[in-house]
């Protein structure tokens, strides 16, 4: 069993020292994280308040977290950005500022949200290994006709179809487990 593990078991436990462990290992990871979604947006005291509501987050759940399923780490980094994010968005609710800083400021948040998401599913294609990621790519974000990558990949046309058919449910499964299974 790894370290990790082995301190997501404790936590899971509430056993004493365990998230003072947490905290001291993960707070600079946390807090890059935290720090790359508001950026300048907000003071350090807001950085650093998501960043303790985050670890708070974390001993509230922590019986809840599987040992089995995912990193601390990817946990941790879910309940950051949502942290982060929740953050942006009480502030843009609550200050009042002119209309043109909040249009720019939700657009900022929209584009890393967005950013977000597409690294999400380049990461879940590129997870379902070769040929099946690039038929993905080049089907998808090339826009090939189907005709073409069958040529390229030196599969049958069908096999392309098939292949891309599957795919999609594998990727739905994929990313409803990774956005539901991280937070």
């Amino acid at each position: 069993m790894t370290d990790e593990k082995k301190l997501l078991v404790r936590l899971k436990n509430h056993s004493y020292g365990a998230l003072e462990k947490a905290i001291e290992l993960y707070t600079p990871y946390v807090t890059v994280i935290v720090y790359n979604v508001i950026g300048s947006a907000m003071s350090h005291e807001d950085v650093e308040e998501v960043v303790s509501d985050t670890f708070l987050a974390l001993w509230r759940r922590a019986s809840l977290l599987d040992v089995n399923k995912g990193g601390l780490r990817a946990y941790l980094a879910a309940i950051a950005r949502n942290g982060a994010k929740n953050k942006l968005r009480q502030v843009f609710v609550h200050e009042e500022i002119d209309g043109a800083a909040l249009k720019n400021s939700c657009d900022a948040l929209q584009n890393v949200e967005r950013e977000e998401e597409r690294k999400l599913i380049l990461d879940v294609i590129n997870s379902l290994g070769e040929p099946d990621s690039e038929i993905f790519l080049r089907y998808y974000y090339y826009e090939e006709k189907i005709s073409k990558i069958a040529d390229a990949t030196g599969l049958k046309a069908s096999t392309v179809k098939t292949k891309l058919s599957r795919g999609r449910k594998r990727i739905k499964e994929m990313l409803v487990e990774r956005r539901y299974g991280d937070e």
